[in-house]
């Protein structure tokens, strides 16, 4: 159904005056009142307004309340996560393998690479592109990826060499 936006300056002098008076009673300041376009489709099939929808009625639209902080703490953790990688990475090439290391190395590797692909996700694969459906299957896909990932980075560390001693033997190979 169309809809049209009947709040500005122009669209109010050329309206009727119970439309006026609808604008006028909305009591908030950010506040729209929309109107059902049907005034047109009853009077191209010959019926009254009031007989296709209830067309003045004034719906207002209030806007969500403004949070400051929405996403900052969101953001604070990703630049946590990516600056913990520096010295941790500098600490594994100056001292070596060590097990507290390379557990921190396969704990912040595998979720700052979830929070990058999550990033993405959000950005080029959103309901509006991929469906509800293929947002929920890729969100809950990187879910497991990333499950499966942090498990798999604890194995290596608590069976075999680690991360670092990997790392080190894949660079001189």
């Amino acid at each position: 159904m169309a809809l049209r936006l009947a709040a500005s300056p122009l669209a109010i002098s050329r309206s009727s005056p119970r439309i006026v008076a609808a604008l006028r009673a909305s009591s908030s300041i950010h506040s729209r009142v929309y109107f059902h376009a049907s005034r047109n489709a009853a009077a191209a099939t010959g019926k009254s307004s009031a007989d296709v929808t209830d067309v003045y009625k004034a719906v207002p639209y209030k806007q969500p309340h403004i949070n400051q902080l929405h996403g900052s703490y969101h953001w604070d953790f990703e630049r946590l996560l990516s600056i913990s990688m520096v010295p941790l990475f500098a600490a594994s090439a100056m001292q070596g393998a060590h097990p507290i290391t390379d557990s921190l190395l396969g704990v912040v590797v595998p979720i700052h690479c979830h929070v990058g692909f999550d990033a993405m996700i959000t950005d080029y694969l959103h309901p509006g592109k991929v469906g509800n459906l293929g947002n929920k299957a890729c969100t809950w896909t990187l879910r497991g990826v990333t499950l499966l990932a942090l498990y798999g980075c604890y194995q290596f560390n608590a069976t075999d060499i680690g991360l670092t001693e990997l790392v080190k033997k894949a660079w001189t190979a």
